[in-house]
């Protein structure tokens, strides 16, 4: 009996203990969480609640408790906010930009432009992109694509989701008209943290090309991409962006590589190396084509 009472006086001993030793977050303190959890930014966050717990060890709990209820509050108003937005609200994207032109003994001219779109919502997402390249060297146009296309993907959980995609397409420079391309499959989001992002999708797809020879082509192909983001610090990432179309009567492969560092704000500047593979191309048409830019992206 006197063990046990012994051991019950220890146990509300440490208790007492522990509970003035815990004490609340000052009052800065709290208030640098929170504007930190306004700013949206995931990593912000977790700076300033690191920081916090370093120099308050004894409320490390109860900054713990305070993110975490900031967190589901975050979370809770931006599921409100998605269900009560419209298809053509709550956007977000890039603008890119890069035009050259040189006189003289040689004049060139070259213009590099593009859009992309994204929308998350609860368990869909929407991207669109729009690309233009040209070029014009002494009078002869050396280089002219364009590139429209619509993906939906619909997550039935953070890392699985299903996906489809419409793109149309032209470059007369790689052999064809017009190329019409259908997709639909599965991805996984393999890693998804602040500085590393990769998600790779797959499925089948049907493709219709009118060659500039006049012949048109209708093929069922297999569709591999990849997309991987890699923040290097806060103002520069690296991106690539690859797939492959293969078991068609023409097989493509294409890479995008870039590297975007910030300027200023919203403004941001890119350089990026694209390169396009078709292993049966038409007569007097090289099988490969590169394109170098050098851009300025707005991000809005």
């Amino acid at each position: 009996m006197f063990r046990l009472s012994c051991a019950a006086a220890a146990l509300i001993a440490i208790c007492v203990a522990s509970s003035a030793w815990a004490e609340a977050p000052p009052e800065p303190i709290v208030r640098l969480i929170t504007e930190a959890a306004k700013t949206g930014d995931a990593a912000k966050l977790d700076q300033a609640a690191a920081a916090s717990k370093t120099a308050y060890p004894q409320s490390a709990a109860e900054i713990d408790t305070l993110v975490a209820s900031l967190r589901a509050q975050a979370e809770m108003a931006r599921i409100a906010r998605l269900q009560q937005a419209g298809f053509f609200e709550g956007w977000s994207g890039e603008g890119e930009i890069g035009a050259s032109e040189t006189t003289g003994t040689s004049h060139n001219t070259t213009v590099a432009a593009g859009i992309k779109l994204n929308k998350d919502g609860i368990d869909w997402q929407h991207h669109i992109i729009g690309l233009i390249d040209y070029q014009r060297s002494n009078g002869v146009t050396t280089a002219n694509r364009d590139l429209a296309s619509y993906e939906a993907d619909y997550h039935f959980s953070p890392q699985l989701f299903a996906t489809g995609l419409v793109q149309w397409e032209q470059d007369k420079f790689a052999g064809f008209n017009r190329r019409f391309t259908e997709t639909f499959g599965a991805g996984y989001q393999i890693i998804n943290t602040p500085a590393f992002t990769w998600q790779i999708s797959g499925g089948p797809a049907w493709r219709q090309t009118s060659l500039i020879t006049g012949r048109s082509e209708s093929d069922l192909s297999a569709h591999g991409a990849t997309q991987f983001a890699w923040h290097l610090t806060a103002a520069t990432v690296f991106t690539e962006d690859a797939g492959l179309y293969v078991g068609g009567r023409d097989d493509t492969y294409y890479s995008t590589t870039a590297l975007t560092t910030n300027i200023l704000g919203n403004l941001s500047a890119r350089l990026s190396f694209n390169i396009n593979v078709e292993s049966n191309p038409p007569p007097g048409i090289q099988n490969t084509s590169t394109i170098s830019r050098v851009t300025l992206v707005y991000s809005f």
